[in-house]
């Protein structure tokens, strides 16, 4: 799939990304709100309790997962 700047659907794939960056970087809070944005609420509902940094790490490799697989789809 390739994303488009004006596409509510392409800024959703885009929020996966930046939520598994502010993961990987120890902002919890952050990534929450950017998973509330991609609609992802699974996710999110893993996100709402503090996680150790080694589950977030691998919160965020899951999220990366589904951005490149919803990008190659």
């Amino acid at each position: 799939m390739k994303l488009n700047k004006t596409s509510l659907q392409s800024d959703k794939i885009a929020n996966l990304y930046r939520a598994a960056a502010s993961l990987a970087g120890g902002d919890q809070a952050t990534a929450l709100n950017f998973i509330k944005k991609s609609a992802n609420f699974a996710i999110a509902k893993q996100l709402s309790v503090k996680l150790p940094k080694n589950q977030q790490l691998l919160l965020a490799e899951k999220i990366l997962d589904q951005y490149h697989q919803t990008l190659s789809s």
